[in-house]
């Protein structure tokens, strides 16, 4: 794994950022997208020496911005990423009959249109690493999604939020098919209930996520998907992991 360089979005907090710690623990240089420059540089130096660490800012939605971040660690390090890590995401509350409307074009511009610009560029680049000959065994080529488990279980409570997650579970696997026998592993990470500040930043009820968390508890920390996220990519370049639901044990649902 020191060997080896990841771009990392939405890496200024959450699982993002604890993914971006789990990484460099294993030796991993990263580079760290995010829209909040502040919270990038605190991430970076709760890195302190434990790998190389750069940061490449800017919103996913932006097209130029996930290619930004692959040319950042070839210039820094001389060699293209080999991990993508999509955790940029934004969560909305609601459903179509309840929820804000002026709201629902960020969150698609984001969760959706935005992934698909992180996977065209990762993807763009890592089918030519594999054309040159690269020993995907020896040297693997890994791509991550955090999806959601309310992507995979149609909720009456969170559908926009949701429907954006079925999305990204679409894409994700079409692209694992298309890129899977080229030698590149496109995973999808599913989590349930996490503790993060995704939920106030999103607008959730807190009383009501507290109370959930409560019944279903102890719930999920940012540190639990990352160390899942560091086994997957880890895992010899033949052996693949490509859905991962992770709950809370007495999470039954979504």
């Amino acid at each position: 794994m020191s060997a080896r360089i990841a771009v990392i979005t939405g890496a200024g907090s959450g699982i993002g950022r604890a993914t971006a710690i789990a990484l460099s623990k294993k030796g991993t240089r990263v580079v760290l997208n995010g829209r909040n420059i502040a919270k990038l540089e605190k991430v970076r130096a709760a890195i302190g020496e434990m790998s190389g660490c750069i940061i490449v800012p800017g919103d996913v939605a932006d097209s130029a911005v996930p290619a930004a971040c692959m040319n950042a660690g070839r210039e820094a390090w001389g060699e293209w990423p080999d991990i993508f890590i999509a955790s940029a995401g934004k969560g909305m509350p609601g459903t179509v009959t309840n929820s804000d409307p002026a709201l629902w074009n960020e969150l698609i511009d984001t969760n959706i249109k935005g992934l698909m610009h992180q996977l065209r560029a990762v993807a763009g680049q890592m089918l030519q690493l594999a054309g040159d000959g690269r020993d995907f065994v020896m040297s693997p080529l890994d791509i991550v999604v955090i999806g959601s488990t309310i992507g995979r279980n149609v909720s009456p409570f969170n559908s926009v939020y949701g429907a954006t997650k079925f999305a990204a579970h679409g894409l994700t696997e079409a692209l694992r098919r298309q890129l899977g026998p080229q030698g590149i592993r496109v995973s999808l990470l599913e989590p349930g209930l996490v503790k993060t500040d995704f939920q106030k930043t999103a607008g959730y009820d807190l009383e009501w996520f507290e109370g959930y968390a409560r019944e279903v508890g102890p719930v999920l920390t940012a540190e639990d998907v990352a160390n899942v996220i560091a086994f997957l990519v880890d895992l010899p370049g033949n052996v693949h992991l490509d859905n991962i639901s992770i709950r809370p044990t007495r999470q039954a649902y979504p």
